[in-house]
């Protein structure tokens, strides 16, 4: 975080601000380089892989050709909608941790709406949208209502509603809205008139959206007396309460933002994606999402980066199991990078800096 200074000027405070950005992407850069680059000689030498065949590899899936791009773009489209929900949260100083459920119970109503009320494909497509933005914020608003009120950790409710959330997805597709057929639970598909148009396939317009929301976030937390209150109840939540700041109520709409952003993560999977409601459909991007918000030190603007890393080590791990290589070494690698960011800010409030 860049710390204030009065004696700068609004321009040098942007300019200094722009620079702490900076500072920020190259050191996760650097970070992720260094990760692959230890993890990939560790497997080399107990895997018995050569070192440049995984990192071809690796390159070739992720950015080696327009399809491999696309498909690395389309992983990072629901995870940065869902870091950017998350961000809105965490940035408040409240832990939504349930962005998992948030995303199955979006996907839910999104397929409710394509499937079952029989409305014209644009205004089906609008409503389940809105409707998931409603659905996600409502569900995470108990959190963040039971918090204000009697003051429940938002982190244990947040964590057994994914729970709830994924029961209703199972109890729909293995019952009423089971389509039949296939060998595993799912929905019957969506109509293509109800789908979001793709950029170029893969890659459906929920992209555009989620860059869409980048933006109205940066302006909602940055720019606004809302986002500003925000910001000042996550510093210290007693303090902007002195100060006359409703942190009851902050606490309530920062968590309905956040589920309702989640929310959209799960009618994009369906609307652009998978078109219709299936076991696994939230592909744990509720729970890479905690790491990429962190990762993105809970600021919008650094989220697209944050994602897009995440996604591309998804993508390439994917790929390495061709190798012999286990996927579960994505979520070693995202880890250490996850603690590596992380570890500054550790030792300087170890040090006493908070």
């Amino acid at each position: 975080m860049v710390e204030w200074d009065p004696e700068l000027n609004p321009e040098e405070r942007q300019a200094d601000a722009s620079r702490g950005l900076m500072r920020s992407a190259l050191f996760i850069l650097a970070t992720l380089t260094v990760t692959i680059v230890v993890s990939f000689s560790i497997a080399s030498i107990f895997q018995g892989v050569g070192f440049s065949e995984m990192l071809l590899l690796f390159l070739r899936s992720t950015v080696g050709s327009t399809g491999s791009l696309l498909r690395t773009l389309t992983r990072m489209t629901p995870l940065l909608i869902s870091t950017l929900g998350l961000i809105v949260a965490f940035r408040s100083g409240v832990w939504n941790i349930g962005g998992e459920g948030q995303i199955v119970l979006g996907a839910v109503v999104s397929t409710g709406i394509c499937l079952f009320l029989g409305l014209p494909p644009p205004l089906a497509t609008l409503l389940s949208l809105v409707s998931a933005f409603v659905a996600g914020g409502t569900y995470a608003a108990v959190a963040g209502y039971l918090k204000a009120r009697w003051g429940v950790n938002e982190v244990v409710v947040t964590m057994m509603q994914n729970f709830v959330s994924l029961a209703l997805l199972q109890y729909l597709i293995d019952g009423p809205w089971n389509w039949g057929k296939g060998l595993y639970p799912r929905t019957e598909m969506i109509s293509e008139a109800t789908r979001l148009p793709y950029i170029a396939s893969p890659l459906s317009s929920a992209f555009i959206i989620a860059l869409a929301i980048v933006a109205v976030l940066h302006f909602l937390l940055n720019r606004t007396v809302v986002g500003y209150e925000m910001r000042a109840m996550g510093d210290n939540r007693e303090a902007s309460y002195a100060h006359g700041i409703d942190v009851h109520r902050l606490s309530i709409f920062s968590m309905m933002v956040s589920g309702g952003v989640c929310g959209l993560a799960g009618s994009g999977l369906v609307l652009g994606q998978f078109f219709r409601a299936q076991a696994g459909i939230s592909g744990n991007y509720g729970f890479y999402a905690i790491a990429s918000a962190f990762i993105a030190g809970n600021r919008a603007s650094l989220a697209p980066l944050s994602s897009l890393l995440i996604a591309f080590i998804y993508e390439g791990t994917l790929a390495l199991t061709a190798l012999g290589l286990p996927h579960r070494l994505c979520e070693a690698i995202v880890g250490v990078v996850f603690i590596a960011v992380l570890l500054p800010r550790g030792l300087k409030w170890l040090g006493g800096d908070r």
